[in-house]
C-alpha cells in the first residue's frame, strides 16, 4: 500500500511540474533577435548624451574630458553592469556622492599578446594606459568618477576624480 501511494504521489508531482512548465512557457512572448535589435537601436541611436573620456591606467584616472553628442555603438556596447569577472569598475557619483551608476570595465589596462615560440613563457602581456569612454544621460548629475578594483567580489577604491 505504501509503495503504491509513493508512486502515485511521484506521478502527481511530475504531472504538476510538467503542467506548470507548460503554463509558464505559454505566457512568455516570443521576441525575435531582429525585433530586439530594432528596439534597442531605436532607443539609443538618436539620443543625445553626455560623453565622457577618461584617460586612465590601473593606478587611477588622470583627467576627465566631456562632450555632448550621439554615443557610438562601441560606447553603448561597453556600458554594462558589473559582473564578478570584471577586474575594474567605474562608479559614477552625484554632487552629494550618491551612486548613480556602477559600470563593469573588465580589465581595460592589460593587453594580452602571444608570440609563436613563446608558448611556455609566463609573460604574455603587460599593462597599458587606456581611455575609458562612457555615455550618460544629459540629466545625470555626474560629479565624481571613482575607479574601483574588484577582488573576490569586494570593491576597492583606486582613485576619485571630480568633474569640473
Amino acid at each position: 500500500m505504501g509503495n503504491k501511494l509513493g508512486k502515485m504521489v511521484k506521478n502527481i508531482n511530475t504531472l504538476f511540474i510538467l503542467l506548470m512548465r507548460i503554463s509558464i512557457s505559454a505566457n512568455i512572448p516570443i521576441i525575435s533577435k531582429n525585433h530586439f535589435e530594432e528596439t534597442n537601436n531605436a532607443t539609443f541611436e538618436d539620443e543625445i548624451a553626455q560623453i565622457y573620456r577618461l584617460p586612465s591606467n590601473r593606478f587611477g584616472i588622470s583627467k576627465i574630458n566631456s562632450s555632448t553628442g550621439k554615443p557610438s555603438k562601441m560606447i553603448l556596447r561597453n556600458m554594462k553592469l558589473l559582473t564578478p569577472s570584471d577586474e575594474f569598475a567605474l562608479q559614477v557619483l552625484d554632487s552629494d556622492k550618491n551612486e548613480i551608476f556602477l559600470i563593469g570595465l573588465g580589465n581595460p589596462f592589460y593587453i594580452h599578446a602571444q608570440h609563436i615560440g613563446y608558448e611556455e613563457s609566463n609573460f604574455f602581456g603587460g599593462y597599458i594606459d587606456a581611455e575609458i569612454r562612457i555615455a550618460l544621460p544629459l540629466n545625470a548629475d555626474a560629479s565624481y568618477f571613482v575607479l574601483l578594483s574588484q577582488e573576490n567580489k569586494f570593491l576597492k577604491k583606486i582613485s576619485e576624480v571630480k568633474v569640473k
